[in-house]
C-alpha cells in the first residue's frame, strides 16, 4: 500500500500539536512576595508566582487577617490599625488536583504622634502688679507629654497649669511648650501688665496745699503733714503724677524768687519721700493777682498747690 505523503504529514503535526497543548503541569509551587512592615493606612503591593511549567489559566485567591479578599496575581492591601497581620494566597488550575496555599506575616504599624497644642490661654490678659496670671495650656499626641511655660520674666513652670504674678508693668511673651519622644510644640500669649493701684485712684481731682509762714518758703509742721497724705495718694497711684503750683501772697518781697523757692521746697519733699523726680512738675507762678496786702485772709496766699494730673 502506498504511502501518500501529504496526507501523513499535516497528520503528524495535528498530533504534535495537540500534544503539546496537554503537556501543562498542575501548580506545584507558589511564592509570595510584598512588604514585611507597612504603616497604619499605607497601601502594600503583594505578588504571588507559581512554577513556571503550570498551565494557564491560573487563579489566585487572597485572604486577608480582617477577611477582606482579592484575586489576581498582585493585588493591593490597606490596614488601617496596627498589628501583625497574615496574608493567605492560593494559587490553582485545572490540573491541579489540589491547590498550593502561601502566608505571609505583615507587621502594621502606626508612626509616633508628636505633641501638639490644642489650647493655650491666660486669664487675666491684662494684669496689674498684683494680680496673679493663671495659665492653662492642653495639647495632644503621644504619651506621656511634658509641659513647661516660660513666662517671659525670667520665671518658668511646669505642668499644664500655673499661675504667675508679674513684679514689673510692661510688655511680656508667655511661652507653653508641650513635648513628648516624637517632638514638641510652642505657643505664645502676650501678657500687657500694668501697674497696681489703689480702685480710689481713678477718682483723685485734688491734693492738699501747703500753707507758709509770711516770706519764708520753709515748710511748716502743718504743711509737712498735708504732704506727707499727699505722697501716700502718689504711692497709691503710680500712673497719677502732680504739678506744683506755688505762690506769693501781696506784700511779701521777691514775689517771683519766693514763688520759685516755695514750689521747689515741695517738689524736694516728694522725692525725699520716695517720689520719682520725673513724676513732679514745679513752677513758681509769682504773686497772686487781684488781690491787695489789705485784704483779710491774705495767707491763704502764701501757698503751693499741688494738682494731681493723670
Amino acid at each position: 500500500m502506498t504511502k501518500h505523503p501529504s496526507i501523513v504529514y499535516p497528520l503528524a503535526l495535528l498530533v504534535g500539536v495537540l500534544a503539546l497543548a496537554g503537556c501543562g503541569k498542575p501548580v506545584r509551587t507558589l511564592t509570595v512576595t510584598g512588604p514585611d512592615t507597612l504603616r497604619v493606612e499605607q497601601t502594600g503591593t503583594f505578588t504571588a508566582s507559581v512554577n513556571e511549567d503550570a498551565k494557564p489559566p491560573i487563579e489566585y485567591t487572597w485572604t486577608f487577617s480582617n477577611q477582606e479578599t482579592a484575586s489576581g496575581s498582585t493585588v493591593t492591601h490597606t490596614f488601617y490599625a496596627p498589628g501583625t497581620y497574615t496574608v493567605n494566597v492560593t494559587a490553582s488550575n485545572k490540573k491541579g488536583k489540589r491547590s498550593v496555599s502561601q502566608q505571609k506575616q505583615v507587621y502594621v504599624y502606626r508612626p509616633p504622634v508628636p505633641a501638639a497644642i490644642v489650647s493655650a490661654t491666660a486669664n487675666p490678659m491684662s494684669p496689674d502688679t498684683r494680680t496673679a496670671v493663671n495659665f492653662s495650656g492642653s495639647a495632644q499626641g503621644d504619651a506621656p507629654i511634658t509641659y513647661r511655660w516660660d513666662f517671659g520674666d525670667g520665671s518658668t513652670a511646669s505642668g499644664a497649669s500655673a499661675s504667675h504674678t508679674y513684679s514689673r508693668p510692661g510688655t511680656y511673651t508667655a511661652t507653653f511648650t508641650a513635648s513628648n519622644e516624637a517632638g514638641s510644640d510652642s505657643r505664645t500669649l502676650t501678657i500687657n501688665v500694668r501697674i497696681y493701684e489703689a480702685p480710689y485712684c481713678a477718682t483723685v481731682t485734688e491734693m492738699n496745699s501747703a500753707f507758709f509762714e509770711r516770706n519764708s518758703s520753709t515748710l511748716t509742721a502743718d504743711a509737712r503733714a498735708a504732704l506727707n497724705e499727699n505722697v501716700q495718694v502718689l504711692r497709691d497711684c503710680p500712673n497719677t503724677n502732680v504739678r506744683v503750683e506755688a505762690f506769693a501772697a501781696p506784700g511779701e518781697r521777691n514775689a517771683q524768687q519766693l514763688s520759685d523757692d516755695r514750689a521747689r521746697a515741695v517738689q524736694e519733699f516728694y522725692t525725699g519721700a520716695g517720689i520719682t523726680a520725673s513724676r513732679i512738675t514745679a513752677m513758681g507762678m509769682g504773686r497772686v493777682q487781684g488781690v491787695t496786702s489789705k485784704k483779710e485772709g491774705a495767707d491763704q496766699y502764701r501757698r503751693a498747690d499741688s494738682i494731681p494730673i493723670r
